[in-house]
């Protein structure tokens, strides 16, 4: 080894810089639910796999919704990792990693026993209220004339639990069950309105990530694996 490699590589340890070329920055990753949540496991589990397919590393943090699109744009992340298709109407240069990770259930939840909303339309007749910077409901709900956004899932809740609204509207990552079903499950019902997909989503520049993560899913969907450790949270069709 020549003295300049020498002298390089003890330069770069003294100043806490990897010398190892392939020891590349991990990829900043955000989601929008708490990361204890059994869903976002399984997301972190599939992320992990996916990651270590594709040869990088990667960290997850989770932000409150509208906390989350603000660091996105403003580049303190590289990527969001539960976005629906709607993404783009937020961050049109966005680029969207194949295939989706997750499908989330959003759900019309209240007191009133006499009506079953069963689609967005439905909601149009109703006060609603949701979780602040959840865009993919307010852009849903553009035709609902009384809208509440609250500032957690409980607020929403007990707006709708008070009968401030007729509605709380949620996003939630099972049919069969809704965030702090159990406080509330017994005064309230819950009527599902909607099924859609949840991706990753990549800044507009970090295409090479978005490629390779890209990649990396396709075959891990392809051989069972992802379906395999999202389980309930995921859906093929």
């Amino acid at each position: 080894m020549s003295l300049r490699k020498i002298f390089v590589g003890l330069t770069l340890a003294m100043l806490g810089v990897p010398a190892c070329l392939g020891q590349s920055v991990p990829v900043k990753l955000v989601v929008l639910q708490p990361l204890e949540r059994p869903n976002i496991q399984a997301v972190k589990r599939a992320l992990d796999a996916a990651f270590a397919h594709a040869g990088m590393r990667y960290t997850l943090e989770h932000n409150p919704p509208e906390r989350a699109l603000v660091a996105f744009r403003g580049g303190a992340f590289d990527g969001d990792a539960s976005r629906l298709d709607t993404f783009p109407l937020l961050v049109p240069d966005a680029i969207r990693v194949e295939p989706h990770i997750q499908n989330t259930t959003f759900l019309a939840i209240g007191t009133n026993t006499a009506s079953k909303p069963a689609s967005w339309v439905d909601l149009s007749r109703f006060s609603i209220a949701y979780v602040r910077g959840y865009k993919g409901i307010e852009i849903r709900t553009i035709d609902v004339a009384a809208r509440e956004a609250t500032d957690s899932e409980e607020a929403c809740l007990r707006m709708a639990l008070s009968r401030r609204v007729d509605w709380c509207v949620l996003a939630a990552e099972r049919r069969s069950g809704w965030p702090f079903q159990a406080q509330y499950g017994d005064r309230m019902m819950a009527h599902p309105i909607d099924s859609l997909r949840v991706y990753v989503w990549m800044g507009p520049r970090r295409k090479d990530v978005a490629d390779r993560l890209t990649k990396a899913l396709r075959e891990m969907e392809k051989t069972g694996e992802l379906q395999k450790i999202m389980g309930p949270f995921r859906r093929a069709d």
